[in-house]
């Protein structure tokens, strides 16, 4: 993630806070007005402890390792709460277990943070809601992390409890949520959510739809349909999933329809389709390239 493109989204909350709008013509004025000046950051003395050790943390991204932890130390030092904290801490841990310690901390923070009343008032919209992003994003993280080391029922359990807070999944958890369903073979959950995201036509979407159809109702009308509605979108998710050529890194952009798009699905994908028995092969017979 961009955190100066955060860190200025940060400052524009801030300025908001200040304001009282009378109108929602007002308020797009001003923001407006905005946008074409230079966005001014808070004096320190004008921050609270939490805003305070928010800027400590932007501030370490700009710094080496070393010094940006020394940072984060400063930040906790003022608020003990800080989730963006433990997500740089978190970065930085060439250490799985560590690494998701970490984050799982910043999990903690944001369930005790976000609770009750808040929870109540919010739920559905924390992706929304910028206060929020570092808990969720922490959530990702964790849950990607559990995937990776094998902890793929607690990993699920993340992933679900994160688009009860953000059923838009602005953050795409859908695509590795829906795959692992196909791996725990949870039929039922996995209908539930192609159902709730079946506008969605990215790759990721249509060839899990391809391999639980050949998974449960095995090669026919129905798989061979969907598995050419995907191979339509994406033609290089075939070539990725058929080679012997291990896919070890997630791209930081893609686009519809690219080689960026299937480098993301492979990643996950390049695990679960050969468990499955013939999908492989029933791939390569309708990706005969």
């Amino acid at each position: 993630m961009d955190k100066k493109h955060d860190k200025l989204m940060t400052d524009i909350q801030r300025i908001l806070g200040t304001q009282d709008f009378q109108s929602e013509k007002e308020m797009t004025d001003f923001l407006k007005k905005l946008m074409e000046d230079e966005i001014p950051s808070f004096p320190k003395e004008a921050l609270n402890f939490e805003e305070q050790a928010q800027d400590l943390v932007f501030e370490a991204y700009e710094l080496s390792p070393e010094k940006g932890k020394q940072k984060i130390i400063e930040a906790l030092d003022i608020d003990p709460d800080c989730i963006e904290a433990y997500e740089y801490l978190a970065s930085l841990e060439p250490v799985a277990e560590i690494r998701l310690a970490f984050y799982n901390m910043g999990i903690t923070l944001g369930r005790e943070l976000f609770g009750g009343e808040y929870l109540e008032q919010n739920k559905g919209f924390f992706w929304g809601l910028h206060e929020t992003r570092p808990f969720m994003r922490c959530m990702q993280a964790y849950a990607d992390g559990l995937h990776s080391i094998g902890k793929t029922e607690v990993s699920v359990t993340i992933m679900e409890e994160m688009l009860e807070l953000n059923p838009n999944d602005n953050q795409g958890v859908r695509d590795l949520l829906m795959l692992t369903l196909i791996e725990l073979d949870e039929d039922e959950k996995f209908v539930k959510y192609e159902q709730m995201f079946k506008e969605d036509e990215s790759a990721a979407h249509l060839f899990n739809n391809a391999l639980f159809a050949f998974k449960t109702k095995g090669e026919g009308i129905d798989a061979n349909y969907k598995l050419s509605l995907a191979l339509k979108q994406n033609e290089f998710v075939a070539k990725q999933l058929l080679s012997k050529r291990e896919q070890k890194t997630l791209p930081n952009t893609y686009g519809y329809g690219d080689v960026n798009e299937a480098n993301l699905y492979t990643f996950f994908a390049q695990y679960v389709w050969p468990e499955i028995e013939g999908a492989l092969t029933w791939l390569k017979k309708h990706n005969p390239k």
